[in-house]
């Protein structure tokens, strides 16, 4: 059953899809994103996958009780491996960073056609930046919201060649760096609150530790300019 709480997570993100796409929404859970796009009149079809049968009959029950049965089709897949071909947009959310490379190492041969992939993973958001640049990949839009006391970052990337993104970049987010916005710079705060802490409980090795007094280093540098 749709809930009546607001998930202003998913919203924010439905707001991030480009007009007109046909989405396929990975790891669709209960449809609330599909459900939110077609309602928008963002999307006419939106594609609702998952890899496991219970989340899928929850999301045709939700989908059926808004009456978009005919709008969002219901896809048992692994990623995008029984997507059809019109499907020109991606999106992958609330997974590890992990799993969504992997489903986007499987799929590389589908990106080239997508007109965009939107990413919003649990943690490590600068390692799929890492990905991202990796292959060269464009960063178009980026997103940070606090919703009910948790942070989220979802990126939003198309294959058009971009070179390598700097250490900066990757941690911070080459749109958010140039967006501001009071909330992200908060965040930002938080963030050498919880390195400070990780680094005085720590007894990591000295890579680890380099590598928070750098992330530190480039938060504190951002938060001063």
């Amino acid at each position: 059953m749709i809930s009546n709480m607001k998930n202003i997570r998913l919203e924010k993100i439905a707001d991030m899809v480009k007009k007109g796409v046909t989405a396929a929404d990975i790891g669709t859970d209960h449809a609330f994103l599909p459900v939110l796009l077609i309602k928008a009149h963002t999307c006419r079809k939106v594609y609702a996958c998952d890899v496991a049968k219970g989340p899928l009959r929850a999301a045709e029950e939700n989908i059926q009780r808004a009456g978009l049965s005919s709008s969002i089709p219901v896809i048992l897949s692994n990623g995008l491996q029984n997507v059809p071909q019109d499907a020109d947009a991606c999106i992958i959310a609330g997974m590890g960073c992990m799993t969504a490379v992997q489903i986007l190492e499987t799929a590389k041969d589908r990106i080239p056609q997508m007109k965009q992939i939107i990413v919003e993973v649990n943690r490590d958001t600068d390692k799929m930046r890492e990905w991202i640049s990796r292959q060269e990949y464009t960063i178009e839009d980026e997103i940070y919201v606090n919703d009910r006391g948790h942070d989220y970052v979802a990126v939003s990337f198309a294959a058009k060649h971009h070179s390598i993104y700097t250490k900066e970049e990757l941690l911070l987010g080459p749109v958010l760096l140039e967006k501001r916005e009071p909330a992200y710079l908060a965040y930002c705060e938080r963030m050498i609150e919880k390195i400070d802490l990780i680094i005085k409980q720590s007894n990591g090795n000295a890579f680890q530790m380099s590598e928070l007094e750098t992330n530190r280093s480039i938060y504190k540098k951002y938060l001063e300019n």
